[in-house]
């Protein structure tokens, strides 16, 4: 086998890989996910920033508790009408990154009135929402 023959075969290797690394990433973007672990994730990591928030001798305690939040939704695959908000929830945590404290003062964005109502019906079956308020507060 000739050696451009072989580069040829293995650029078209590369770009099936490619093609077939993007289409995956697609697919993760428009969610899959489902609720019950969406608000597994969400109600564990306000928990540990709340707990942070707490006990920490420093911000960066809290910087990291932020962090570890934030990089956990950023990798959690969202239900498909929920992908948008958590792009949003994640610029604000990656925002509060700057001034830990200031998941305090600085209210998180909210998912759209329907997805938010079907999340709030679903916090309290959800063992690790111990405080199910974060998508029922303020609605009526």
């Amino acid at each position: 086998m000739t050696r451009t023959r072989r580069l040829g075969i293995a650029a078209a290797a590369l770009i099936g890989l490619l093609a077939v690394a993007c289409s995956g990433g697609d697919k993760a973007e428009r969610g899959t996910g489902n609720d019950a672990d969406y608000l597994r994730a969400v109600c564990i990591g306000i928990d540990r920033v709340s707990d942070a928030l707490v006990s920490a001798s420093s911000a960066n305690e809290i910087a990291a508790a932020i962090e570890e939040f934030a990089n956990t939704m950023r990798a959690i695959n969202p239900p498909p009408d929920l992908t948008e908000y958590n792009r949003q929830f994640v610029a604000y945590l990656d925002a509060a990154l700057k001034d830990p404290t200031s998941v305090v003062t600085t209210a998180p964005p909210l998912p759209p009135d329907g997805p938010r109502r079907r999340l709030a019906q679903l916090e309290p079956s959800i063992a690790e929402c111990r405080e199910p308020t974060f998508f029922s507060r303020g609605l009526e």
